[in-house]
């Protein structure tokens, strides 16, 4: 116990040094000297008078003090090279820099389809300067950039590369924020061992995507050497909520399940202890090289390394002072650690496996349970209560499930690990013998992807609680409580009463859920978040989607509530990330027919798809198919001749053709020949010209026989099939003219110059993750504007806006204007959805359109760009607000609520109603809410 306060004065000091200031660093070094000094003296006192007991407690804290001045001194010395260092005399300017990259490119989530890719880069930098006036000068700095080539860099690789440079965003000894303006410019190679540990990580990764699906090839690299390229957003976010974010990084968990498996076959071979120490400082040294030598991996190193040694000698008085040491060393080498919070947590972890587990687990067998299950759950608990306190602090939510997670997934977690460790190497020297050894692997990572999946999707599994330092504070008494009072039986056997009672009363009622959804509804508008997701029901079981919210779960948990298992038309209003992100969990366990855009929205990301295939795979001729007349079903209505079709912009036959989903008014899209995009189109006539036209398709309806001309799939002219991530993907080898509409035809050439001037980057995120979803769901991507009538049974829908130009400019920050305008036909009046239309287009709007209807789903959240003239212009009876019960921004604004109000407006909102749902009919309108605000609103007619 002796080092845990040298431990913790050194943390202290340096987080001191680091955070407040080198001045503050220094001074807190001199007062530790003169404490030190009065040690000193109590020291000679507790000699001098034989007093063993405060002879031990002066040097203890004479070791602290000392080491603590150490540590604030070496911080203060740092903190001061970084505040005097040159390249901040260039904050606000564009320079030219020189640097090496020091780890992986990590992807910054982006908020749209709209962008390229942006990345985060962390390197250490060597030179700077303008044209011949060089200053060479070290330092860590992190580089914002956009472009693929950032995301190829490995670590050791030198760069040159021009940026503008701005103030650090945290204090951890960084010494700048570089934003790159341009692509970088290689400068040799990286060391060996880097390219080696590259090769490894590229071969794990290209085995787990030819041995295990999707979501677990992107996991299983992540979770042996921390290589979280493949890694879904889904995947990463459903280990969040569950509490297994710890298992998609290197973590101290990693070494300590590699360690004891060498260290077993070491005592299975019967080597001796000399052989099985330089066995496991190699297998250490190999893994730190392969998962890259950063100040993490280097803590998750020796916070194994520590366990593996408890484990071993079960002496808790061994491992305690191993830790201790190992965090003064860290601190030592790494002083940026201080202030990480991946450390905290890291070492928090290792001292709750030390101190509680071994208690808790013997605590547990004494009552009858088995060793293995006492000591999975004593190490599951143990690792949740000693960080839930930091987590608060970090990020105000606990997640409830934690602990019942992480038990689950124990036992596969080190066999997965012991799995991908041995792939990794066979990878190495024969890759398809890896993929044999990797398929193993799929039995495992099926049970730990479907726990975090179901601990994910559980209702509640997240309590948000405030952040910050006082949350982190009332999380650490309340923990503090919980564990103290748990040592007697009594208040055990109340806690038992009580959670049963509370399970009995409300887990049937989030579960179960009686009486939803209304008979007869409507319009369901889910609670999402901050964010939009409605949905507009057309048959039993059937409704139309317009948008999904930011986050897959909540618009997954509203669909299956709402009962939903097919979606004619999935429409996502614009790329904005809180109405396109939980596009994954509309899709999963339902068939979609169709997923429709505007104008332009998803192209970049179909030429980026094909551009891939076109680069890796080897193209197949594909039969191009001549449909006859496609006829209209019974009780559909075509589209009107005033208006163009719908443009289907990507056909993805993962499934066979008896199965395609049905799109409506799929036509011809124009794209030359080296724009790898993709165009479902009959054959073209003389004049270049062709149409295809589909009506959509209806739960219940007969499907055509196999002789039906609409069972036939039009492919691209001259196209070929190109293996992809996606599957198949029908990529264009011609350049297909668009079909004759009333008002005349444009030549494709102009279509094309269009294309290449709005800007539209190649690698962006949101939408090519859309594309990733459709094409493994086989769904078609649609564009449809202004003037496209839909019929689905007795609800008819009408695009209102944008119209069928594709814009300039396709900037993120002008995709509000962007949004599709829908207005419904339905049994309970007019409904009219506006995406987040701003000022501007609802102006444009009212000029043009017809803007009446019974129910408003108001603009942007209720913000204040929705003007008065707007709404006065609609005239609704029912107004419905998609805002987040926790947002910042205001929403809705009071200006809104109250016009709404003044005009006599029914108003209802998620964000205090929670899931909204529309029953009755055009003269009864009715809303049921899944959450009690006040009564029920009843609009008047």
């Amino acid at each position: 116990m002796r080092l845990v306060p040298a431990a913790l004065g050194c943390w202290a000091a340096t987080i001191v040094a680091v955070t407040v200031g080198w001045v503050a660093g220094l001074v807190l070094a001199a007062v530790v000297v003169v404490v030190a000094i009065g040690l000193w003296a109590a020291l000679l006192w507790a000699v001098a008078h034989r007093r063993e007991r405060w002879r031990v407690v002066a040097v203890t804290g004479l070791a602290t003090m000392l080491l603590g001045a150490g540590f604030a001194v070496a911080g203060a010395w740092q903190e001061h090279h970084v505040q005097a260092h040159p390249l901040r005399e260039s904050f606000g300017r564009s320079v030219n820099v020189l640097a090496v990259v020091t780890d992986d490119a990590k992807p910054l989530r982006a908020g749209g389809f709209g962008g390229e890719r942006r990345w985060i880069v962390r390197a250490s930098l060597r030179e700077f300067g303008q044209g011949s006036a060089w200053t060479q000068a070290g330092g860590s700095i992190v580089v914002l950039a956009q472009g693929s080539e950032w995301a190829a860099l490995s670590p050791g690789q030198s760069v040159r590369f021009r940026a503008e440079v701005s103030e650090p965003n945290r204090a951890d000894l960084t010494v700048a924020t570089l934003h790159a303006t341009d692509a970088p410019k290689r400068i040799g190679e990286p060391p060996w061992w880097q390219r080696l540990a590259a090769s490894v990580r590229t071969d794990l990764v290209n085995a787990s995507a030819e041995a295990l699906s999707p979501a677990a090839a992107g996991l299983l690299p992540a979770l042996v050497v921390g290589d979280t390229v493949a890694l879904s957003g889904e995947v990463r976010d459903a280990f969040e909520i569950a509490g297994l974010q710890h298992l998609c990084v290197v973590s101290g968990a990693n070494f300590t399940i590699l360690l004891t498996a060498l260290l077993a076959l070491t005592r299975l071979l019967t080597a001796g202890p000399r052989t099985s120490a330089a066995a496991a400082a190699g297998a250490v040294v190999l893994f730190v090289v392969i998962a890259r030598p950063d100040p993490s991996v280097l803590r998750a190193a020796a916070m194994g390394s520590v366990t593996v040694l408890a484990l071993l000698t079960g002496r808790r008085k061994q491992a305690l002072p191993a830790l201790c040491a190992a965090v003064i060393g860290l601190l030592a080498i790494a002083p940026e650690l201080a202030v990480s919070a991946g450390f905290a947590l890291s070492v928090l972890a290792t001292v709750g496996l030390i101190l509680l587990a071994p208690s808790w687990a013997d605590w547990l067998r004494a009552r009858g349970w088995w060793r293995g299950p006492a000591e999975i759950v004593a190490v599951s608990a143990a690792a949740f209560v000693v960080t839930v306190p930091l987590m608060v602090a970090l990020s105000g939510r606990v997640s409830l499930v934690a602990i019942v997670a992480n038990a689950l997934v124990a036992p596969v977690v080190g066999l997965i690990t012991v799995i991908g460790a041995m792939g990794a190497v066979v990878a190495c020297a024969w890759g398809d013998a890896a993929v044999w050894v990797l398929w193993c692997a799929r039995p495992p990572m099926w049970w730990l992807l479907g726990v975090a999946d179901h601990a994910a999707a559980v209702p509640g599994a997240t309590l948000t609680v405030p952040r910050g330092a006082v949350g982190g504070s009332v999380a650490t008494v309340i923990v503090v409580m919980v564990v103290a009072a748990l040592r007697w039986s009594h208040t055990r056997r109340l806690l038992a009463v009580v959670v049963l009672g509370v399970s009995i009363v409300l887990l049937p009622v989030r579960f179960l859920q009686p009486g939803w959804p209304p008979t007869g509804w409507v319009l369901a508008m889910c609670d999402v978040g901050q964010g939009d997701g409605l949905a507009l029901s057309v048959a039993p079981g059937s409704a139309i989607v317009v948008d999904v919210g930011p986050d897959p779960r909540p618009i997954r948990a509203c669909l299956d509530r709402l009962e939903i298992t097919h979606i004619p038309l999935l429409v996502l209003t614009h790329p904005h990330a809180d109405h396109i992100n939980g596009l994954a969990g509309a899709l999963r366990g339902r068939t979609v027919d169709a997923i429709a855009t505007a104008p332009g929205e998803l192209r970049s990301a179909i030429a980026e798809t094909c551009a891939a295939a076109n680069r890796t795979a080897v193209p197949t001729p594909v039969a191009v198919p001549t449909p006859g007349p496609v006829p209209t079903p019974p009780n559909r209505t075509a589209p009107s001749g005033d208006s163009s079709h719908p443009t289907e912009i990507a056909a993805f036959p993962s499934r066979p053709a008896e199965s395609w989903p049905r799109a409506q008014g799929v036509v011809a899209t124009q794209m030359s020949g080296t724009d790898a995009a993709v165009a479902a189109v009959g054959p073209d006539d003389s004049r270049g010209t062709q149409s295809h036209s589909v009506t959509p398709t209806m739960p219940r309806e007969p499907q055509p026989t196999a002789t039906s001309p609409s069972r036939e799939r039009a492919s691209t002219v001259g196209a070929a099939v190109r293996k992809t991530q996606y599957d198949h993907v029908v990529c264009p080898r011609g350049t297909p003219g668009e079909r004759i509409t009333k008002g005349g035809s444009r030549p494709a050439e102009h279509e094309i110059s269009q294309r290449e001037s709005h800007g539209h980057g190649d690698e962006t995120d949101g939408v090519e993750r859309v594309a990733e979803l459709a094409g493994a769901a086989g769904i078609p991507l649609m564009e449809i504007h202004a003037g496209h009538e839909m019929t689905f049974g007795t609800v008819g829908l009408r695009v209102l806006a944008p119209s069928r130009d594709v814009p300039a400019s396709l900037a993120a920050d002008a995709a509000n204007d962007r949004s599709l305008v829908l207005r419904a036909r339905t049994p309970a009046g007019t409904i009219l959805f506006t995406g987040d239309i701003e000022a501007e287009a609802q102006v444009r709007m009212m000029r043009g359109e017809d803007v009446r209807a019974d129910i408003l789903k108001v603009p942007h959240h209720g913000s204040r760009t929705t003007t008065p003239e707007f709404l006065r212009a609609v005239a609704p009876r029912l107004a419905l607000v998609s805002a987040g019960s926790d947002n910042t921004f205001g929403h809705p604004h009071p200006t809104v609520t109250t016009t709404l109000t003044a005009l006599g407006v029914t108003v209802a909102r998620t964000d205090l109603d929670g899931d909204v749902v529309i029953v009755g009919t055009a003269t009864d309108l009715r809303t049921v809410t899944s959450r009690r605000r006040a009564r029920a609103p009843r609009t008047r007619h």
